[in-house]
This record gives structure tokens, C-alpha cells and sequence, in this order.
């Protein structure tokens, strides 16, 4: 017997299996089962909404709630989805990169306000991830020449498919390393949002699922921080940074001591500390 479903019925049974662990995982059980089905029928929510007693085919039907379970089990919507939004674009991921957070957005807006006030041309992104950083301030500043690396190969081909998609036209410039090559002069600003995650921090079940390489920072979480305050001052160059909320007070000792000037903190709109820029 081959069973039937409609997406009423699919997004009901989703809905109450989310349902159950709604509180543990912090989600919203009927919108992100909407984001699955939608995903898994390729449609946008509302056709769900006007289609509500439409049949699903069993082979559809089994991928949503395949993924219904693994949602249960804590693994982030965006890798599901292989989506996520991040200052208006609709960048691709998968578990080789972190999920875009909402507070880098803020990093946009600094370096934006960077390239602007001191006409930058030159910029460097050290662990690119998915691209957003690179990417968004390309589409918003498509005058200037963007370097970037990443330390994960897997990362960097998570990067070429969204400047492929959503900035075919930018001038980004991509290489497998760590840090900076010495071959990329003329750096003027170096932006980042490194590891800075205390490697033994407790960290939530659904980060466990992001790569750790992109999280933890070593013993303080300063381990990357302190080597790209490095590679600025070498290149007498600006940086800015994100970076753990409780990091300020180190960083502030950290760049005196490599006489960094201009230097100023940010916060995000938790009032928590969340980045800095200075100049060498």
C-alpha cells in the first residue's frame, strides 16, 4: 500500500514532531516546517498556504520528513536548506562553513564606512568561509580589489559558488592558506571574522555541527586574533575584526603593546562586544 500525503497533512505531522522540542532547540516548529516543505518542492511558503490540500509524491514526501528528523536532532535549518540569509542575498552553505550570524552584518557597515572614509582599493579577508564578508562589500563597493583565504579547500569552493551566483562581476581574488601570502601587496585593509571561540568552551548541540576550525581560537581564543594584529602591523595596514564578547579587555592590552592607534571597539545589538578596527 503506498501512502498518500497532502501538504496540509505533511506540514501538520512536521509541526508537531518540531513541536516537541520547540524549547530545547529554540525553534518555531510551523514556520521552519513551511522553510522545509518549500525547500523540498521547490516553492516559496505562501504556495503552501494556497496548495494546502495538494498531494506530495511519497519520494518528496520521505526527504521532508528525513529532514523533520534530522531537525530534531538539533542540525541547523541553513544546512538543510543549504541557504541562508545574510544582508539582503541568499548565500549558499553546507557544513564546511559557518551559518551567517546577524551581527557580522554590522562588520559591513564598519568596513563599508572604512572603504568610504579613507578610499580603500585594497582589501584582504583572512578565512572567507561562504564569502559574505568579501562578497557583500564587493556588491556595495565594486571599485575596490578583494584578496581572500581561507584555510579549508572545501571552504574556498563554498565561496566560488556564491561569487559565481551573486557577484559573477567582482574582483575577488582566492587562495588556500593560512593568514595572508607574502605576494599580496598593497593590502590596505585586512578584515575578518576569525576562530575566537576558547577551545575548551562549552559550546551549544546545534554548533556542534559547524566546523571547529572556523569556531575555536586556542587556549584563550586568541590564537588567529593575534596573528592578524601581526599581519596588519607588518602592513601597515587597517584591521577590523569580530570578536567573543569577552575579549576586549585582552585585545585592548594586546594592541598598545603593537602600538596600534585609532583603535575603536563595537559592540552588537545584545550591547555585547563584538568587534573592533584599528590602523598600524
Amino acid at each position: 500500500m503506498i501512502m498518500t500525503y497532502n501538504i496540509k497533512a505533511l506540514l501538520d505531522s512536521a509541526t508537531s514532531t518540531l513541536s516537541q522540542v520547540a524549547q530545547s532547540l529554540h525553534l518555531k516548529p510551523r514556520f521552519e516546517s513551511e522553510l522545509l516543505l518549500s525547500f523540498v518542492l521547490k516553492v516559496e511558503r505562501v504556495y503552501l498556504h494556497t496548495h494546502s490540500t495538494q498531494s506530495v509524491n511519497p519520494t518528496q514526501a520521505k526527504h521532508f520528513l528525513s529532514l523533520v528528523e534530522k531537525r530534531t536532532k538539533g542540525k541547523p535549518i541553513e544546512y538543510l536548506t543549504q541557504s541562508a540569509s545574510f544582508y539582503e542575498h541568499t548565500f549558499y552553505v553546507n557544513e564546511s562553513v559557518l551559518i551567517p550570524r546577524p551581527e557580522s552584518e554590522i562588520l559591513i557597515q564598519k568596513g563599508s564606512k572604512l572603504i568610504i572614509e579613507q578610499k580603500i582599493e585594497s582589501i584582504a579577508e583572512v578565512g572567507i568561509g561562504s564569502g559574505i564578508l568579501s562578497i557583500t562589500l564587493s556588491l556595495l563597493h565594486p571599485q575596490c580589489r578583494f584578496f581572500a583565504t581561507d584555510i579549508s579547500q572545501k571552504a574556498l569552493e563554498v565561496t566560488q559558488k556564491n561569487i559565481h551566483s551573486l557577484a559573477p562581476d567582482s574582483n575577488i581574488t582566492l587562495q588556500h592558506c593560512s593568514l595572508l601570502p607574502s605576494s599580496w601587496q598593497d593590502i590596505e585593509l585586512i578584515i575578518s571574522n576569525p576562530p575566537y571561540i576558547c577551545d575548551d568552551y562549552p559550546i551549544s548541540l546545534p554548533l556542534t555541527y559547524e566546523p571547529s576550525i572556523a569556531l575555536f581560537g586556542g587556549k584563550d581564543g586568541l590564537d588567529i586574533l593575534k596573528a592578524l594584529i601581526v599581519e596588519a602591523k607588518n602592513r601597515k595596514a587597517f584591521l577590523l575584526c569580530e570578536i567573543g564578547y569577552d575579549q576586549k579587555n585582552a585585545l585592548e592590552q594586546i594592541l598598545a603593546q603593537h602600538n596600534a592607534k585609532d583603535i575603536e571597539f563595537y559592540k552588537d545589538l545584545s550591547g555585547l562586544d563584538r568587534g573592533f578596527w584599528c590602523r598600524f
